[in-house]
C-alpha cells in the first residue's frame, strides 16, 4: 500500500495571542462535544476545507474524525459496527503528538504538537482528489492519501477534552482575482470572513471593497514590506496607506501557512482581525452601506468566503 503520510513536520508552538470573545468574532459562544454532523449538500468538493476550532477542557486529548456514517461510538448494548473512519486526527496532550490515521488498514504516524488546558486550537483538513492537506496552528503538518474516495465521507465526529467554536465547511477551488457582488450591500453590523493559505514565495494580497467606481476600503497585507496598508480612493483621489496597528505582532502573516480576515463595519470604522485577533481599524470615507462589491487578489490560495 502506497504510504499514507507523504510529509512530516515538526510544528513549533506559536506565540500565544489570545483571540476577541465577543459577538463579532463569534467566539463569545462555544458548543459541547461529543459533537457529530451530517455534511450538507452533496459530496465533497476538491478545495473544500474542514475547519475546527475551539479549546482544550481536559488533559487527555480528542479527536476530529471523518467518516462514512453516523455510527461513530458502540456501547455495551449495541450490535453492529461502527462505521470507517476515513480520516482519524487524535490529539494526545500527555505525549505531545497528533497521531494521524485511517481506521481501515491500521497505519498511523504522527506529528509533534503540545497543548495544554485551556488553549485554543485550530485544526483545518483541505480535500484533494487524492489526499488532504492537514493544517494544525496553521501550518501544514502533513499530506494525507485516501484510503477511499473523498466521497465515501458523510460525518465530521469531534470528541474529547475541547469545547468547540465552530465546525464548518469552507469553499472549494478559486479563480483569482477572485470578484463578488455583495447582496444588500455592506451595510453597518455586516462582517466579510475570507479563509486563505499564503503561497510559497508571496509578496501580497489585498481586498478591495467597491461603491460604483470609488474604493471606501482597501486593505493590502505586503509580505515584502512585513506591512498591512489601509487606504482608500473616492473620486479619483486616494488616501495615504494607514500602517498602524494594535498589540505586539506587527505583520501577522507567515508563508505557507493558512489564515482567516474578518472585516467587520462599525459605526464609524471598519475593524480587521486576523486569526480572530483585531489588528487595525480605518474610519469610513463614506457610508458602509454604498459598498455593493468587493475584488480579492494576490498571492494566495482562498479556502473560503461569506458575508453574514
Amino acid at each position: 500500500m502506497a504510504s499514507i503520510l507523504r510529509r512530516i513536520l515538526s510544528v513549533r508552538k506559536p506565540k500565544k495571542v489570545l483571540t476577541r470573545k465577543d459577538s463579532i468574532t463569534g467566539r463569545n459562544h462555544t458548543f459541547e462535544v461529543p459533537y457529530l454532523s451530517r455534511l450538507d449538500g452533496n459530496q465533497l468538493q476538491p478545495g473544500q476545507s474542514l475547519i475546527a476550532r475551539g479549546y482544550v477542557t481536559g488533559s487527555e486529548g480528542f479527536i476530529v474524525n471523518l467518516t462514512s456514517g453516523p455510527n461513530v461510538e458502540l456501547d455495551e448494548e449495541d450490535v453492529g459496527e461502527l462505521d470507517d473512519r476515513l480520516l482519524a486526527l487524535r490529539v494526545d496532550l500527555p505525549k505531545g503528538k497528533v497521531f494521524l490515521n485511517a481506521c481501515i488498514n491500521g497505519q498511523q504516524a504522527f506529528v509533534k504538537q503540545s497543548y495544554k488546558e485551556g488553549d485554543e486550537f485550530d485544526i483545518r483538513i483541505r480535500c484533494f482528489e487524492k489526499h488532504f492537506e492537514i493544517y494544525v496552528e496553521h501550518k501544514l503538518i502533513a499530506n494525507f492519501k485516501h484510503y477511499v474516495p473523498m466521497s465515501n465521507i458523510s460525518h465530521i465526529y469531534v470528541t474529547g477534552d475541547v469545547r468547540l467554536y465552530a465546525v464548518s465547511w469552507e469553499g472549494k477551488l478559486y479563480n483569482m482575482p477572485y470578484t463578488a457582488d455583495i447582496p444588500g450591500n455592506f451595510y453597518v453590523g455586516r462582517k466579510l470572513f475570507v479563509s486563505a493559505i499564503a503561497d510559497a514565495k508571496p509578496k501580497d494580497f489585498s481586498i478591495d471593497f467597491f461603491a460604483g467606481d470609488d474604493v471606501p476600503f482597501r486593505v493590502c497585507a505586503s509580505f515584502v514590506q512585513k506591512k498591512v496598508l489601509r487606504s482608500s480612493e473616492i473620486s479619483g483621489s486616494a488616501t495615504t496607506p494607514e500602517t498602524t496597528y494594535e498589540g505586539k505582532i506587527k505583520f501577522p502573516l507567515k508563508a505557507k501557512r493558512s489564515f482567516d480576515i474578518l472585516v467587520y463595519a462599525a459605526d464609524d470604522k471598519f475593524l480587521v482581525f486576523f486569526n480572530d485577533v483585531l489588528y487595525c481599524t480605518f474610519d469610513h470615507r463614506i457610508p458602509a452601506a454604498s459598498i455593493e462589491r468587493l475584488q480579492i487578489n494576490g498571492d494566495i490560495q482562498l479556502i473560503g468566503v461569506h458575508i453574514k
